[in-house]
């Protein structure tokens, strides 16, 4: 240990008085510390793994996840209820889903799945990093502790959760078009794959190639619980046809 300004250049900016040896909270406010950690995941990908504290402050993390996730989601809740307030029985334009789901079940679900955004981010944080850590030893063994990968996901995921928190406004208020959306998230899991694989691999100290290997497994789950939720509200999906009908009317 340099002293303390090593360990202060090495820390997320969220954590950074775990380094000094207390938690009394990020000495610059949260949403500037928040705004720093997701600039140091694009300027300092590496440099914020050389050191993991242990016991790792899950709560900083998710902290921050929620910070970059739900701000966004709160606007469109607001935004949602404005509109149902003004209209209470709204035609519903019939999607590609609808061949499957019948419509009001589908509306109830993307219902659900939305106002439940708050009670995923923690689980997504918890699964995604148990599945890279699955990943990590099922290839070689893990040199730190499950906590620590969770956070090395937790971190790499801030991106891609942000691009992912605008990209529902137009998705739910909006009629966008499937491939432009599905370009997009595609744009935030890349961000993810390369951001979590040098974290793992920063953390645990093996190869940038293994990083990324491992890093398949919560970007798919990402993804996957993504397209899913997409898949209730897009208006047409690609190669699925759209019921000739237009409109269901409740």
């Amino acid at each position: 240990m340099n002293g303390g300004t090593r360990d202060d250049d090495d820390a997320i900016p969220v954590e950074a008085s775990l380094y000094r040896g207390r938690d009394d909270g990020p000495q610059r406010g949260w949403i500037a510390a928040c705004t720093a950690t997701l600039i140091r995941a694009f300027t300092r990908p590496t440099a914020s793994f050389r050191r993991c504290p242990e016991p790792v402050a899950h709560g900083r993390v998710l902290g921050y996840l929620a910070t970059l996730r739900l701000p966004a989601w709160a606007l469109l809740l607001a935004i949602e209820a404005s509109r149902l307030a003004g209209d209470r029985t709204p035609a519903l334009p019939l999607r590609s889903i609808h061949n499957f789901i019948e419509p009001p079940l589908a509306q109830a679900l993307s219902a659900w799945l939305v106002l439940m955004v708050p009670v995923g981010l923690p689980l997504l944080y918890f699964f995604g990093g148990l599945l890279a850590h699955v990943g990590i030893a099922l290839t070689g063994g893990a040199s730190r502790s499950i906590g620590a990968s969770m956070r090395a996901v937790g971190y790499a995921s801030g991106p891609a959760l942000l691009v992912i928190a605008l990209l529902d406004l137009p998705l739910y208020l909006m009629d966008v078009p499937a491939m432009a959306y599905l370009c997009a998230v595609a744009i935030s899991i890349v961000l993810l794959l390369f951001g979590c694989g040098m974290a793992l691999a920063r953390t645990h100290q093996f190869s940038q190639l293994r990083g990324l290997l491992v890093s398949l497994l919560p970007a798919a789950l990402l993804l996957g619980v993504t397209v899913a939720r997409a898949a209730l509200v897009l208006r047409v999906i690609p190669g699925l046809p759209v019921p000739e009908q237009a409109y269901y009317v409740p």
